[in-house]
């Protein structure tokens, strides 16, 4: 059972384009982001509003009211830009989309107005993109359940997720589905659908692009919107997780709540960021493992188990079997989760090993750079 945007969500969604939000939505845009395939940055936009306002309002109007617009304006430059020093490997790239800057204003209006329905459809679970809740969130839950756990002298698993090329699988189809079954509406799904559906593609080699080609599946990076479809894929597996300690076929790990009741914690997500508590039982793994096939199968976003790790909290027999069941390694604590330590206790010095690295890699940057003794203190400040 999914959540529902309220009743009168879908009126308030696809209500006429006003130019005030309009702007508001160029404001909140960067203006010093790399151009499109138009060449025109949205500063651009903000300096001469004046003069274009009128053509810019009239394609939104005939967006509002035909629900589509030019297929030029959703021509999409992609950029490769390296994960790591030394890439070698095309999948050692991460490709960012350089959307036409009247597109990204178009989408940037629509994501406005879906991200104020995302509590409403997001469960507790997913800490991305939804407001009032932050990346530290995640990592402090995730830290209490393992302390928790410890405490107790009770064993445990903590499965940590990796998804593969997670934005570029996304299925069309099934994001359609479940914006429908979360009670959007029709005109808003056609809105989304067109946005994506008509995107055409070219590659800069050296800084010059190499024909077009069409997409059939994925959300692009880059483009406003794409995170918070992506969170309602997620929210699949979130429901599919909670499903299943509902069914008792998962554990979860319990803390303590307010008023001193107790609450289970199956799965905590950031974006595509997942971690699964289960028990230490070999039939509590294959059912996770088929939960992740079943959403590979309706989503398209399939979990890397060879990258995967399994976490042991206390003494666990028969480790390497259990690890073999999932298909995944076995990790040690403290490991890392989203740039924070997980599993560390609180007195070690291991604690602090993320923190000097950052400082580390920042300093190096700075090396690079010929700063006065003054420019020094002002960059610490």
């Amino acid at each position: 059972q999914f959540g529902s945007i309220p009743e009168e969500g879908s009126t308030v969604l696809e209500h006429a384009f006003s130019e005030e939000e309009v702007v508001a939505a160029l404001k909140s845009c960067k203006g010093d982001k790399a151009p499109g395939p138009d060449g025109f940055s949205l500063a651009f936009f903000h300096h001469c509003w004046e003069v274009i306002k009128e053509d810019i309002l009239a394609v939104f109007h005939h967006f509002h009211e035909n629900g589509s617009f030019e297929r030029s304006l959703n021509v999409t430059f992609i950029a490769l830009v390296p994960k790591k020093m030394g890439a070698n490997d095309i999948r050692d790239y991460r490709p960012i989309s350089l959307v036409e800057g009247v597109y990204k204003l178009i989408a940037k209006v629509l994501s406005n107005n879906m991200k104020t329905m995302l509590p409403f459809i997001i469960s507790a679970n997913q800490n991305a993109f939804v407001g009032g809740r932050q990346i530290l969130d995640a990592a402090l839950v995730a830290n209490k359940c393992i302390d928790e756990r410890r405490k107790k002298s009770s064993a445990g698993l903590v499965c940590k997720l990796d998804i593969q090329k997670a934005y570029d699988h996304v299925n069309w189809q099934f994001l359609i589905y479940l914006l429908r079954r979360m009670g959007f509406g029709e005109k808003w799904c056609k809105w989304i659908e067109w946005c994506y559906s008509i995107a055409s593609f070219s590659v800069l080699v050296n800084g010059t692009s190499r024909g077009f080609f069409n997409a059939s599946r994925g959300l692009r990076q880059g483009d406003p919107l794409s995170p918070f479809l992506f969170v309602v894929v997620m929210e699949a597996l979130s429901r599919l997780l909670s499903r299943a300690v509902e069914s008792g076929m998962l554990e979860g790990f319990e803390v303590a709540g307010r008023g001193g009741t107790g609450l289970t914690i199956s799965h905590l997500l950031f974006a595509d960021d997942a971690i699964v508590f289960c028990g230490p039982v070999e039939r509590q793994l294959r059912y996770l493992r088929c939960v992740l096939m079943c959403f590979e199968a309706v989503s398209g976003l399939k979990v890397n188990l060879s990258k995967c790790e399994l976490l042991p909290v206390g003494e666990i027999r028969d480790l390497d079997f259990l690890s073999w069941t999932l298909g995944c390694k076995i990790g040690t604590f403290p490991a890392v989760y989203l740039g924070l330590p997980l599993g560390a206790y609180s007195k070690s010095k291991s604690i602090w090993d993320v923190v000097i690295e950052r400082f580390q890699r920042r300093l190096m940057g700075w090396k690079s750079n010929y700063l006065s003794k003054e420019g020094k203190i002002t960059l610490i400040k």
